[in-house]
């Protein structure tokens, strides 16, 4: 499956108006729940990380996860805590339950990570031409 980056405004460079980014649509369900939802796929992320409203949408009492510490480029931490959901690439008929970290950072809307999203699908980044290419990997 091939998607186009999207394009968004570039608050941080105000010479460049748009800047594109490896962002897909995605389906994430718990239970009976599910939420349709943009997500930047990061391959320097380790985890899939989520901010805690998409988690409490789904249900799940945030706090009773495993409790998890992330930190990043700015080198504070980021408290989060580790729960299982589904989640399906729209437009791809498999889904797979992978490892999700919910936070209340302000920083973190939707982000696919190498743990979890990266064992399932093979992705290439053909950012000369703005796609990302998904596949599903075959498992053993």
């Amino acid at each position: 499956m091939r998607f186009p980056y999207l394009k968004q405004p570039n608050f941080l460079n105000p010479q460049k108006l748009w800047i594109s980014r490896p962002i897909i649509p995605i389906r994430i369900s718990y239970k009976n729940n599910f939420l349709n939802i943009s997500a930047l796929i990061d391959s320097g992320a380790d985890f899939c990380l989520f901010h805690s409203e998409i988690g409490r949408k789904l249900g799940f009492e945030i706090e009773k996860g495993k409790p998890l510490k992330f930190f990043g480029i700015e080198g504070s931490s980021i408290n989060a805590y580790l729960h299982s959901v589904e989640i399906q690439i729209i437009g791809v008929e498999r889904s797979v339950i992978i490892p999700v970290a919910f936070t209340e950072s302000f920083g973190v809307v939707a982000i696919l990570g190498q743990v979890g999203f990266f064992d399932n699908f093979r992705i290439k980044f053909e950012k000369d031409h703005d796609i990302i290419e998904i596949m599903p990997v075959k498992k053993k």
